[in-house]
């Protein structure tokens, strides 16, 4: 029981110890009769690593330029996607999936894919709409441009940019 304690004690130390300072401050500390850390990195890995700045992706996902899609913090809202394919749970189903995905993104490289497997079914969505007109506008635009017949708009929760 008295090991326990102590060890308890020792680990809630240890653990008060390491928040009072940043990761890299603690590993890059001088101790008497232990060798040296030396740390090259940016400051941005440095702040990420110490939770001071949030990290927010580049506009490109994927080598393709995503206009206007990732300016400023994103988070999450309800809100609605189009669905675009939904198959079976067989490879072949995974590939037809993701070519929907790529067909459109070829038409629309504004809109965000999202394929996934929800067992038993694999399915793709595009998209990150707040309203329903915004969906039921791109959901017309996917259909004259012949990419997606079948697709129809469901809720979702989206990302949204601010």
């Amino acid at each position: 029981m008295k090991r326990l304690l102590s060890l308890a004690l020792s680990i809630l130390l240890c653990t008060i110890t390491m928040s009072a300072q940043n990761f890299t401050d603690h590993l890059t500390s001088q101790a008497v009769g232990q060798g040296t850390v030396t740390v090259h990195q940016d400051s941005l890995i440095d702040d990420m690593v110490n939770g001071k700045k949030q990290f927010i992706p580049e506009k490109k996902e994927g080598g393709r330029e995503l206009p206007g899609i990732t300016k400023g913090k994103k988070t999450k809202a309800r809100g609605y996607r189009i669905q675009v394919y939904w198959g079976g749970s067989t490879r072949s189903d995974q590939t037809n999936a993701q070519r929907a995905g790529t067909r459109v993104a070829t038409v629309f490289p504004e809109l965000r894919i999202y394929t996934t497997f929800e067992s038993p079914n694999w399915r793709c969505r595009v998209g990150d709409f707040v309203t329903r007109k915004e969906a039921n506008d791109y959901l017309d635009k996917l259909k004259s441009a012949r990419l997606a017949q079948g697709a129809i708009i469901v809720k979702s929760e989206v990302f949204v940019y601010q």
